[in-house]
């Protein structure tokens, strides 16, 4: 190869290498614009399935285990968090106490 030819490699090579730097940079951005409006999708969701949840009458949601203060609970934190971890954790332990009294009761 020229000398010629190895002088134009080399001057491009900067402008080349920002070009792809830029793409990745936008891909990347991209994928963050959609990680976040799909975040932010699925707390509207879950938002409004905790907003039916209290509509219920308290012997309906007695029956599913949790409380108005559950939800309120759940609902107080950070609008991305998913409200409904606290109210699974909430049911299971209600659900483990009332396995153990019984035990407790039975002895």
């Amino acid at each position: 190869m020229s000398v010629h030819g190895e002088t134009r490699k080399i001057a491009f090579a900067p402008a080349g290498e920002m070009l792809a730097a830029l793409c990745l940079a936008a891909v990347s951005l991209a994928g963050n614009v959609a990680k976040t409006a799909g975040a932010i999708g699925r707390a509207i969701e879950r938002r409004r399935v905790m907003s039916e949840l209290a509509g219920l009458d308290d012997r309906m949601l007695r029956d599913i285990g949790v409380t108005r203060a559950d939800l309120r609970d759940a609902t107080s934190g950070p609008l991305l968090d998913d409200p409904t971890r606290v109210l699974i954790l909430r049911a299971t332990e209600r659900r483990a106490a009332a396995r153990l009294a019984g035990r407790a009761q039975q002895h």
